[in-house]
């Protein structure tokens, strides 16, 4: 069990990281035992009952004399490395002269943590908070540059092999169902429904220039094949007569959607109003970002595609913004839809501090609006849903790859090549930390002018060729939600194995959850620290009461719970 003596700021995000880091723990209770103590405080009881102490703080204490740190040069946010990964701290750093092993560098060479096992207890110091870290990341987020790493994942990582390091038994639920990588969640913005809604508009005359003009200058560069060129030209010229009703609607792509994503389900998400811009914190938003559709007008569609098994969402126009909105906007999607639970994407990705609990109020399950307009990555530093710490019970469902931000010359500006190793190496990221992948392509980019469909297919190629559980985004969040709420009710290490007594909610989705044992017998070498993924052994766990593990093939360790 690991006891926690954190600050009293730090409460929400002390819980919230113990639920990405889903192990046994609780805040310190003075004169319990525990296995491992966290410490961020400015004051540590001078009789901690533990046998492996870690202290986070950005400035001198008083415990440093007893293990033999001096905390200086203290700074606001920099790069550091511990064993080939560098990662960014956002908060104060100071740098620590120890008598202990290095362990986390700066790039400076400076210690910001150490390790010392050859006292009577294990102590490792480190020179930043690391739930000031946590608050950070799932608040305001990564910049855009630092898009890639998983800066919160790592923070995890390194407390983990910290804990096999130091011989510290604990049993883990890894944020992926039992037999999977990772899980892959695909949605849709549904900013455009036809180009026949738009009449001599900017709209319109955009995609007249792009499509003749725009894709001939990209051909002769290089930067556009010849045939889709054509695919362009010709779709331009067939604008009259899609107008006056004689051609297809060349932007209407649900019935393809649906082919390209059969049985893997998907999430569409829909704007509430037409003709409504919305605002800004600070007067209003540009025209542009109005609908010319209405959503009223396309119900046919709308029910086609919740009885092919996808969702329908609310693609926020104000509701980051204020209740009465929310509400307001909420209430539209559910009259089309008939549904009562269903989650957001605000449009443009618009976002406050306050839009989680403005959010949850008004009755959403789920947001995913926490990402980039100009990166594809990981704003929150994490593969992982999470509960923002305004918020109670709503999740983020983290938006990570999105066309128009890889595509858009003012944006990243990638080639298709150069778009698809961007994306594989956030599958790499994904294989070794599970969580769920949210993709966002938006209705449109199947069709001309953008013609992104072909890269779209080669993209799913690539998620398929990992263990990937697909699922729309109420059903991720879902199982993301009944992991939160799983309760050890006990774990005792015995001298043959390990006896886990866990709980869960009623109800349980089909895809069942890991339980991961990390213990000594497990390390060969008995110098983990560094490893991201330590010697363990894993269990499947389908709501038993209690699941017996032994370190070799001893069997019946454990009397059933009653």
């Amino acid at each position: 069990m690991i006891g926690v003596l954190s600050k009293n700021s730090e409460t929400r995000a002390v819980q919230e990281f113990f639920q990405l880091f889903k192990t046994p723990w609780e805040f310190y209770v003075p004169g319990r035992s525990y296995d491992l103590v966290i410490a961020t405080r400015d004051e540590i009881p001078e009789i901690v009952n533990t046998s492996a102490l870690v202290i986070y703080h950005s400035q001198p204490i008083r415990f440093d004399d007893q293990i033999g740190v001096l905390a200086e040069s203290q700074r606001r946010g920099d790069w550091v490395e511990w064993n080939g990964v560098e990662f960014p701290i956002y908060g104060d750093l100071a740098t620590l002269q120890s008598v202990g092993r290095p362990l986390v560098k700066r790039k400076t060479f400076d210690v910001v943590g150490s390790i010392d096992v050859a006292s009577e207890r294990s102590t490792v110091r480190f020179g930043f908070d690391l739930f000031y870290e946590v608050a950070y990341l799932l608040s305001q987020g990564q910049p855009a540059e630092n898009a890639g790493f998983l800066t919160l994942d790592t923070h995890i990582s390194l407390l983990r092999a910290m804990m096999v390091s130091l011989a510290v038994p604990f049993v883990e639920v890894p944020p992926v169902p039992a037999g999977y990588d990772f899980m892959a969640c695909l949605t849709h913005d549904v900013d455009f429904v036809g180009i026949r809604d738009h009449r001599f508009d900017r709209t319109m005359w955009g995609f007249l220039y792009r499509s003749t003009l725009g894709s001939l200058l990209k051909a002769l560069a290089g930067k556009l094949s010849w045939s889709k060129c054509m695919r362009n030209w010709a779709a331009a010229l067939s604008l009259p007569l899609v107008h006056l009703g004689l051609r297809d609607d060349f932007w209407l792509e649900f019935d393809r959607y649906m082919e390209i994503e059969r049985q893997l389900g998907s999430t569409f998400f829909f704007l509430p109003s037409k003709n409504v811009p919305g605002t800004l914190e600070i007067g209003s938003a540009p025209k542009s970002r109005a609908a010319k559709y209405d959503v009223a007008g396309i119900t046919e569609q709308v029910a086609k595609l919740v009885q092919k098994g996808c969702e329908v969402g609310l693609h926020g126009i104000d509701a980051w913004q204020n209740l009465e909105c929310a509400q307001s906007e909420r209430s539209r999607i559910g009259e089309i839809t008939g549904k009562s639970e269903f989650g957001t994407r605000m449009h443009w990705l618009y976002w406050k501090e306050s839009s989680p609990e403005i959010l949850e109020e008004a009755g959403f399950t789920y947001d995913s609006t926490f990402g980039y307009n100009q990166a594809i990555g990981f704003r929150a530093g994490t593969t992982q849903p999470f509960c923002p710490l305004g918020a109670e019970s709503l999740l983020e469902l983290p938006l990570n790859i999105q066309d128009s931000a890889m595509f858009y010359s003012d944006r990243m500006a990638l080639s298709e090549k150069e778009a698809l190793n961007a994306c594989r190496e956030l599958l790499q990221s994904m294989s070794s930390s599970g969580g769920a992948l949210t993709v966002n392509w938006h209705t449109r980019s199947l069709s001309p002018e953008r013609l992104w469909g072909d890269f779209y297919v080669k993209l799913l190629e690539e998620i398929r060729t990992c263990r990937v559980r697909f699922g729309t985004a109420r059903e991720i969040v879902g199982w993301f939600r009944e992991r939160r709420a799983l309760r050890f009710d006990s774990v005792r290490f015995e001298e043959n194995g390990v006896c886990v007594a866990l709980r869960g909610p009623a109800g349980r989705l089909e895809t069942p959850f890991t339980v991961r044992v990390h213990h000594p017998k497990f390390v060969s070498d008995g110098s983990a620290l560094g490893s991201h993924m330590p010697a363990h052994k894993d269990i499947q766990w389908s709501g038993e009461g209690v699941l017996a593990i032994p370190y070799e093939n001893v069997a019946d360790i454990c009397e059933p719970r009653a």
